[in-house]
């Protein structure tokens, strides 16, 4: 008889852990998470001219390590390349070499030179990256995530870019609503769609998906542990051609951030500034919907670290997520918690 307390208290336990849902966690991201530093040689010679490039002086290690440390939320800039070798040749290593580097490789295996979408901050200058073709990046983290079934759902914020950056000779594909639909079809060559929350299965019978989530909520931890979902981060013309004719996101792979809380396809957020934006986090969080922002632009901020925490935004991205590092931004050296808005301090959220 003594056990049957003990008993209860472990399935009530067990049922709370089930009924977790995406919304009530936050969890440490890393920002431009594919980024290289360019050579140093380089950086010096550019920032002569232009001092805004030092913030391009940072290395990320490659995704399944940040994987291994606990990251659950990756942003990748992404440019169209349907014919393949578009930034294989940049420009400024020229530049670099000149300036005195040496032994300088860029695509040693090649890969830029094959078609499809490819990832990378600023074409011809800030173009080194740890996962240079997205179908690789997103092959790489499947392979890591048959490895670990059990982890945290990973959200993956897609930046989609095709704005020239005079004088940069490069100039990147437009990205029209048919390349859009392209990026879909290489997603799924790399996760399978029953391994992606896509925006029908959140909306379900519901006429939108604002509705859906503000009635029904999200669907439990535990039924998307092992799964991915893709959210878009631009919020221009890039997001109106992909919402096209399709305001609430029928088919569709991709959860936008809608242009107001009101819209069909309301349900993710992106809110970068966690200081100026606090009580619109707040009350987004508060009423059901995912926000993605940022604890710092370049360098510590512990203010804006602070407000982020506090704001309730289920994904707080980062620089400086390593562990290794002296201003390490972590949950008191976690990468994952319940959430401080909508969630219950008692949850244990594992990565």
């Amino acid at each position: 008889m003594r056990l049957l307390p003990a008993l209860v208290l472990g399935l009530l336990s067990l049922a709370s852990a089930e009924e977790t849902r995406l919304n009530q966690i936050q969890a440490i991201g890393s920002h431009n998470s594919y980024h290289v530093a360019p050579p140093k040689e380089l950086l010096e010679t550019i920032t002569k001219f232009n001092k805004s490039a030092a913030a391009w002086d940072y290395t990320h290690p490659p995704l399944p390590e940040q994987l291994d440390m606990g990251i659950r939320q990756f942003e990748l800039d992404i440019f169209a390349d349907t014919k393949g070798g578009l930034f294989s040749k940049p420009s400024m290593l020229g530049v670099a070499r000149m300036a005195g580097a040496k032994d300088l490789t860029f695509d040693p295996e090649g890969k830029l030179a094959n078609p499809g979408f490819k990832v990378l901050h600023v074409p011809d200058i800030d173009c080194w990256s740890n996962a240079p073709t997205l179908k690789g990046a997103l092959e790489d983290m499947k392979a890591w995530s048959d490895k670990h079934p059990g982890h945290l759902p990973v959200m993956i914020l897609l930046e989609c870019k095709d704005q020239p950056q005079p004088p940069l000779p490069t100039k990147p594909e437009k990205l029209t609503r048919e390349l859009l639909m392209d990026l879909e079809e290489e997603i799924l060559t790399a996760i399978p769609k029953d391994r992606i929350l896509r925006p029908d299965d959140v909306r379900g019978d519901s006429e939108s998906l604002r509705e859906a989530v503000l009635r029904k909520g999200w669907p439990t931890l535990e039924s998307l542990r092992g799964k991915f979902l893709f959210c878009l981060d631009n919020t221009d013309a890039i997001r109106a051609r992909y919402l096209e004719g399709n305001p609430t996101l029928e088919d569709r792979l991709i959860f936008v951030s809608a242009p107001q809380d009101e819209h069909p396809a309301a349900a993710w957020f992106k809110c970068n500034d966690p200081e100026r934006e606090q009580d619109r986090i707040r009350k987004l969080v508060q009423q059901g919907f995912l926000v993605r922002t940022r604890s710092d632009t370049n360098k510590p901020d512990d203010k804006m670290r602070k407000a982020a925490f506090e704001s309730g935004a289920q994904w707080v991205s980062s620089d400086l997520f390593r562990p290794d590092h002296k201003d390490r931004v972590s949950f008191g050296g976690k990468t994952t918690r319940a959430n401080p808005v909508s969630g219950d301090a008692k949850m244990k959220i594992e990565p």
